[in-house]
Formats: structure tokens, sequence, C-alpha cells
């Protein structure tokens, strides 16, 4: 019997789908001895928080750990080593690097022995159980630079009023742990953080992650509970109040979590075979592209699971995702020699939507959540694919599963896509590193990926976007007639409707489909370090309603855009998106980790390197890795000289060089100026998070 790919991927999202970001970290991470005093834990938000400064302190306020600095690993483990003679309290203070979360708060109340670490993990959870002794002010708890904290509490009611409102959290959350299974031993401080697995679901630490949720009331501004499947507030208990009890979550939340495992067992158990043996045949269609790409035809049994293909789950829809069907949608992960051996881990769940049962659409009618499904291949490099799983009550069963969930995908039917940008320019003419758009600085925004050439994009001709942080008549998108490039332009947006006939830029003559709400101002090539908070907004637009920094609407992760997609003038469809990522402010873009141009990407810039001037038939580039910093998943080229080209080149996992070969001449002469003969290179960083960060390095 022929074995489709169809059955692969849904039966990987019936359990829900993986990733190694889910929450992890057990214990710690680090060198230590039987001899080394150590405090170990975890910083995670659902997801854990990597590559966070930890600043751990002592009563006094000054360091009480043997490194100079701490920063958390990929998965959001840390280590602090004491030094000889510390004593408790200790307060931990991790903090996001990207600034869009408030900093994470933890307090250890006990000083641990030689040889025995101490969990002490920070999550919003320790957060805000650590507020609640402060009248909702977890930081001035803590000391810093040396100074003891505003608030001087003794060890000994420190300690007695902590447990206190951790036990009054706890009762809270009885119904909400009773749900998934947590034993009476589960403290939010000190039990480790076990990321779900093949081999299990996790422990409650990690969980509760997933299901719990901390919330401002906004009608009280009291720190309050909920849950991802019922956002009403219930106040957060303290030291003194015991508050209301939080409702368990619904039944679909909860075995949410235990079915991430299953679906990291079937990506395992189908990835340990060679390339040859889990893809038997394949089917590339012509145009490819545009038939939705090829796809993977027969695969072996290791690849087969339970299904949801129109069949099974009986009247349940087809695995569709921004038009793929799973045998295309994961092909170039079935292909992919690295990925022989990948291990998969359970995911992090991005978003959750309760039904809509007064909803027209029928995929709204059910419980669904956005999942990041993240892998590491057999180099240790890590990657994702984030997608969407529905929940279908008694499938599990009918079909004799161990959950209801699958995968299911966002059932759209073109491949449209946003993310929130953050662009690092540096700027190498130090004779123009302060005049105007050619200066080194920071800029952020939106980018709306509308496909010319994915599936169904041969029914449409241009597309208007409207959304939080927009101009109120939406922006337009065209598909640029002179362009190769496989995505839409944006257009000088306007009132009307849409205009079938020429294109018009917003921002240049190509390759632009991103609206800049912010950028900073002008910098020099050294002082990135002295960003000036000083900003432009909305691409010079002030009264148009899009977000200028005084006025309209920030955007943030969980707002909604429609996509009006026109054939001429006519409505062709329409889809809607969900930001899934916070907007990280320009001023913010200095404190994030860079990678550092090479020695070649810097000679492709330098205009008395004869070897590297006038037209080449391709060009090296290199950079050096930050440890910190995501890797590079594209790169490309633009070079003016009476006219543009811009070529993009993907990025092997956890390359540190790549060459582009365009298809036509670069061309770059050792005269440079800022109207004419320039060359521009840029990279894009791989993302594990649905968001875009950019850097880009010039010389006009």
């Amino acid at each position: 019997m022929k074995q489709t790919f169809n059955r692969l991927a849904l039966a990987v999202a019936s359990a829900g789908i993986l990733g190694i970001y889910g929450c992890g970290g057990g214990g710690g991470v680090g060198s230590t001895t039987s001899s080394s005093a150590t405090i170990i834990g975890t910083a995670a938000t659902g997801a854990a928080l990597a590559n966070a400064p930890v600043k751990v302190t002592n009563s006094a306020g000054n360091s009480p750990c043997v490194e100079t600095s701490i920063t958390t690993s990929a998965l959001g483990s840390y280590t602090c080593t004491l030094k000889s003679g510390e004593t408790a309290p200790f307060f931990i203070v991790i903090t996001d690097p990207t600034g869009n979360k408030t900093p994470l708060v933890s307090i250890a109340t006990s000083t641990p022995a030689a040889g025995t670490p101490l969990t002490v993990n920070a999550t919003p959870l320790t957060t805000a159980i650590v507020a609640q002794l402060n009248n909702g002010d977890a930081l001035s708890l803590v000391p810093s630079n040396g100074a003891p904290a505003a608030v001087v509490i003794a060890l000994a009611t420190l300690t007695t009023n902590l447990n206190t409102a951790t036990t009054n959290v706890l009762a809270q959350l009885k119904p909400v742990l009773d749900s998934i299974g947590a034993t009476g031993s589960y403290n939010p401080f000190t039990t480790s953080i076990t990321a779900a697995t093949a081999a299990g679901t996790g422990n409650t630490a990690d969980q509760v992650l997933d299901i719990v949720k901390i919330s401002t009331n906004p009608s009280t501004g009291a720190l309050a509970l909920s849950t991802i499947s019922d956002p009403t507030p219930v106040a957060l208990a303290s030291a003194t109040s015991t508050g209301l009890t939080v409702p368990a979550p619904s039944f679909s939340a909860s075995d949410l979590g235990a079915a991430l495992s299953t679906a990291a067992a079937a990506f395992n158990t189908c990835f340990a075979d060679p390339v040859s043996v889990r893809v038997l045949s394949e089917i590339i269609p012509a145009p490819a592209i545009a038939n939705g790409g090829p796809a993977v035809d027969n695969v072996s049994s290791a690849c087969q699971g339970i299904v949801a293909n129109g069949n099974i789950p009986s009247g349940k829809p087809v695995f569709k995702h921004n038009g793929y069907n799973p045998s295309q949608f994961f092909y170039a992960l079935m292909k992919d020699n690295a990925m022989t051996g990948a291990k998969f881990s359970a995911p992090e769940v991005m978003a959750f939507y309760p039904a809509n049962t007064t909803s027209t659409n029928t995929n709204e009618q059910v419980d669904r959540a956005i999942l990041n499904v993240r892998y590491i291949d057999n180099a240790g490099n890590p990657g994702n694919v984030i997608t969407v799983a529905a929940y279908y009550t008694g499938t599990a069963t009918t079909y004799s599963r161990s959950t209801n969930w699958w995968l299911v995908g966002n059932q759209q039917a073109v491949d449209v896509q946003i993310r929130t940008i953050i662009r690092r320019t540096e700027q190498r003419n130090t004779g123009t590193l302060t005049s105007g758009g050619a200066a080194s600085g920071f800029v952020s925004g939106l980018g709306f990926t509308i496909s010319t050439v994915g599936p169904n994009s041969v029914n449409y001709t241009s597309a208007q976007v409207t959304g939080p942080g927009l101009p109120t008549t939406g922006l337009w998108y065209f598909k640029n007639s002179a362009s190769t490039q496989a995505y839409m332009d944006l257009s000088t947006y306007r009132s009307s409707g849409p205009n079938a006939g020429t294109y018009s830029a917003g921002c240049s003559s190509s390759n632009c489909p991103n609206y800049w709400l912010g950028k900073t101002t002008s910098l020099t090539a050294t002082s990135y370090i002295t960003n000036p908070t000083t900003a432009l907004w909305a691409q010079g637009f002030a009264t148009d309603g899009s977000f200028n920094g005084a006025s309209g609407t920030q955007p943030k992760k969980g707002d909604k855009y429609t996509i009006n997609l026109y054939n001429g003038t006519a409505l062709w469809g329409s889809v809607t998106k969900t930001l899934l990522t916070d907007l990280i402010a320009p001023s913010m873009g200095q404190g994030l980790p860079w990678n550092s141009a090479g020695t070649q990407t810097l000679a492709a810039l330098d205009p008395s390197n004869a070897t590297l001037n006038g037209q080449l038939s391709s060009l090296a580039l290199n950079w050096t890795q930050n440890t910190a910093a995501q890797q590079m998943g594209f790169a490309s080229a633009t070079t003016t000289n009476g006219g543009s080209y811009s070529n993009s080149m993907s990025i092997a996992r956890g390359a540190t060089s790549v060459t582009i070969t365009p298809p036509s001449s670069y061309l770059f002469t050792s005269t440079q100026s800022t109207s004419n003969n320039f060359r521009s290179l840029f990279f894009g960083y791989r993302m594990l998070d649905g968001s875009s960060k950019h850097e880009e390095y010039r010389y006009n």
C-alpha cells in the first residue's frame, strides 16, 4: 500500500508537535565539582528565556557568585557557583535581552550545601509571588550594585512570608495542578523544570508554565492568575490572603501537554532513518512553486502514524498550512541529510484559542493551538517549524490514540506571513555616517510577506493590509513587474481601491515588503552601545493613524491583521494573521546579540580593494558567530551603478560563510558616493520564534 507523507505530518501533529524550546533545562548547566556550593535553575516564560543576563545578589547587594557574568543557555538554564562563606538570602534577576518582558525575579532563602545544587527557577509565577511580598513590586526587594534593597526584610521573616505566599498560591492553583497530575511536592521556585521529550511529557514545572498565565487585572491593577483556556483573572494570593481558586483548564488544554511527547516520539522515529530510507518517492510538479512545490509522495513505515487526512478523523479537514499540503510543507526537512538523527522535543505553545461556537468558520469552532516545532539536527544546529493543531473531542477513543489533538495547519489557501522585524545597519563609509538613511542605526517594524509564486498566487494581483499600528486606510502591496522576487512590494498606500495598473514603490524600487515603524537617529560605527533613544516614526507619516511613538496603537504579540487579496479591482479572498512576537523598540537594538562581519565581508566593502571591485561572478562573505546570537539564515548583496541588483542565498544551518553567485554581474567601483556605485551586504538571522532579525553592512 502506498504510504503518503500526509500520514507522517498528522501523526506528529496528533500529539501536538515538538520543539526543543519548550521550557527546557532540568538541573543547572555548568562546571561544578563536589566541593562547590551552587545555585542552578531555569528561566522560562512558557518558553525558555535563552541568552539572558543573570544577576545574583546577596543581602548586601553584592554578587555571591564566582562567575563574573552569567547568561542563560539556549534552554534557559544557568549556574552560579557560590563564593566561600556566602549565606542566604540570594536574589536572582534575569532580564529579557529584547526588553519586551519585565525582568524575572526569584529568591533563595536557604544556603545550599557543597555538592548539592539548589534549584531556584525564575518565571512569571515566581516573580508574581515575590511581588506580593512588596505591594506588587518584586524588583524593590532585590539589592543591587552593592546597596541593600529599598525594602529590607529579615531572613526569617522573608522565609516565612515567601513560604506562606507560595503555599497560598499553590492552593489557588490546585484545580489546575490536579488536572495535569501534579504531585504535592511541586514548588515553582525549587522544582527543576524538565522539558517534555519523546520519552515523557515533562514535569509539572514545565506544564504549569504552558497553562498558567500571570496578568494584571485591568479593573483593579492587581496581579492575577488565569489559564490559557480561560483568561478570566483571579486575584493572586499573598502571604496575608488566600484568594479564590483558579478553575481547572479545559480538558483540551490539560491534554495538550501530554500530547506533545507523542509527536516527539513519532518524529524521532522517522528521522532516525536516512533520507534514502524515509523518503521512497517524491513528486516535483511543474511549475513546482505555483503548484505548492515538490512533495514527498511515499515514505517508510517508520514515518507513518495516525493522520487527519479527510478520512481520519472522519469529517475533519485535511492538513493545509499557507496553501501547502503536509507532503509539501515538510518536504525540505524530509529530504535534508542533516536531519537524519535529528532530535525533537516538546514544542512551545505560542498561542491557545478556545473554541468559538458562534463563528461561521468551522475551523474556529474547536480549540486550536499555535505550536512552535523545534529540533536540533545531527550537527547540533537548531531549527523550527510553526504550525497549528486542533482538538477534536472523542477522536482519541475512536481511533485508539493517546490524544484528541491533531495537526491541521492554519487551513489558509495562500502563502502570507507577518513578522516583527529588528534591523541593524552599519555604515562603513565614515564620510556618510551622519547623513540621513545612509547612517548607521537600528530600525524596527512589521514585514508582510505576500507570495507572488506560491499556492493560488495567480488569483490575486494586489493586497490591502489592515491592523494595529498601520495607517487607518491600510497598506497596499503590489506585484512588481520589474522584479523576479517571490513576494509583493509595499506600494504607496492610498484610501481608494486597488490600482490594477502601475507599480508604485513605498520605500524603494524593489525588495521592500517591510513597513518601518521606528528608527534610531544617526550613530557612528563605534557608538552602538550609546545608541540614542530619539526616534523617527512610521516612515515619516505622522497623521495617518499608524503608530508614531506618541499616537496610534503599538503592535504587540497576539494582534490580528487582515489581508484582503484583490484580482484587479475585485476582492478574491481574505486571510487573518496573528502577530506571534512583540515589536522591539529600535532603541533596544544595541542590547541584542549580533554576529560580526568577517574579513571577507569587510573586504567586499573596501573600495580600495581592487581585487573585489568591478564586475564579479561571485562574492564570498563570512562572519564570526556570536555564541549568544542566532545563526545566519540567508545573505544577499545589492550594488548600484545606474541600476540595481539584489540576490539572496540561503545559508546552511551552522555555516559561517556563504558564496553568492548571482545570475548577472555585480558592479562595484573604487569611487563611492551616496547616489551611485554602492554595495550593501545583507544578512538575515535564523529566528526560532516567528520574528525577523536583519543585519546590513553598507559602503556608500
